[in-house]
């Protein structure tokens, strides 16, 4: 089959592998569309430290068409979105409803649940992206990263629930609990940043203030109806910009959707003193933070999330539900489509700004 290998930073080709099998837990999935994410683009940066050489993407979405034993609740022909977040349903976390933080799914081995690979080219080893691997067009996943999606979901639509805009909606809507007739401040307005700002505005916030160094892409958070307010941030003091916009105080909520050196502090200082900050964007492996303690001393919130904070087979189904009910316009982020031979020129217009947000379509 082919597949999107990445064998080193920069190192980025699609490549004829061997054809994967399912084993206990496991299914296997043709592909049909994958979201084109920035997380992946830590990895081919070398940001973040994966194992080579490795297949990317990590929001597949596809038809079952082999499952191994042991698999329960997948069956073959279902329509699936695959997760990053895959709870084991046993371990301290999990059992306190807090499946994102699951101990039994370690992230960034680059191997299956049982610590082997499934991947292989001509006997070599190749290791796989968050269990998934779904740069291909066949991905072997373990039964608890896969959640059955309605038969007449759009797969090219809602395959980036898988991770980026899950992310967004569920940064707003579950780990933040955006409150009716408020206002948030998103800094970053990529993909999950315009996700944050649909879940905010579903929510009920009225005033969203969307910012972003290109401010093309800000004003298309206004022009889709996510944002309210946006903020050019390379030609604007940002802070004294969202003042004025929420009568002096700061924003009810804020989000930083960029996570690169000053963008969090920003979002702080852009808040009110009560108000909740949640950090989602890792653009970079490692950011440090300097914050006041007066900041925090003024009962400002701040924690982050992964995955939205969700529970997959709870809230994926939900999602893809007011998607369909046009209540979350999932298909508003999406701009450009391509196809699995195009990957690398994918991650490059992602890494250059020129995209919102791109899918990947296979043949179905």
């Amino acid at each position: 089959m082919r597949a999107v290998v990445c064998r080193g930073p920069g190192k980025v080709a699609v490549e004829e592998i061997d054809d994967p099998k399912p084993l206990a837990g496991e299914v296997k999935i043709k592909i049909v569309a994958v979201g084109v994410c920035h997380t992946d683009l830590n990895f081919t940066s070398g940001n973040v430290p994966v194992p080579f050489p490795i297949v990317l993407g990590h929001e597949g979405a596809g038809v079952v068409v082999e499952v191994g034993p042991q698999v329960r609740s997948i069956r073959v022909g279902d329509h699936v979105v695959c997760s990053i977040i895959g709870p084991c349903e046993e371990c301290f976390q999990c059992l306190r409803d807090d499946p994102a933080l699951c101990e039994g799914a370690p992230m960034f081995t680059g191997k299956m649940l049982d610590g082997t690979t499934r991947l292989s080219k001509g006997g070599e080893p190749i290791h796989t992206l968050h269990f998934q691997g779904s740069y291909a067009e066949y991905a072997v996943v373990p039964e608890r990263f896969v959640t059955k999606v309605r038969d007449d979901a759009p797969l090219e639509i809602v395959c980036g629930l898988a991770c980026g805009v899950t992310t967004g909606l569920g940064a707003a809507i579950h780990r933040a609990q955006v409150l009716p007739g408020s206002s948030a401040v998103v800094i970053g307005s990529g993909g999950v940043g315009l996700s944050t700002m649909m879940g905010a505005r579903f929510r009920g916030a009225t005033t969203v203030i969307a910012v972003d160094k290109l401010a093309r892409k800000a004003q298309k958070a206004v022009e889709l109806g996510f944002a309210t307010h946006a903020i050019d941030a390379s030609t604007t003091d940002v802070v004294k910009a969202v003042q004025e916009l929420t009568r002096g105080r700061g924003a009810d909520y804020g989000f930083d959707a960029v996570g690169v050196p000053g963008t969090l502090e920003q979002t702080i200082a852009s808040t009110r003193p009560g108000a909740t900050v949640v950090v989602i964007g890792r653009a970079m492996g490692s950011v440090e933070l300097r914050v006041e303690t007066s900041a925090l001393l003024r009962h400002r919130t701040l924690t982050g999330t992964f995955g939205g904070s969700v529970h997959p087979r709870r809230h994926l189904p939900e999602f893809v539900e007011l998607c369909m009910q046009g209540r979350l316009n999932l298909a508003g982020i999406l701009d450009t489509r391509y196809t699995l031979d195009e990957a690398p020129r994918a991650l490059d217009d992602l890494h250059h700004g020129r995209v919102t947000r791109g899918v990947i379509v296979l043949e179905k």
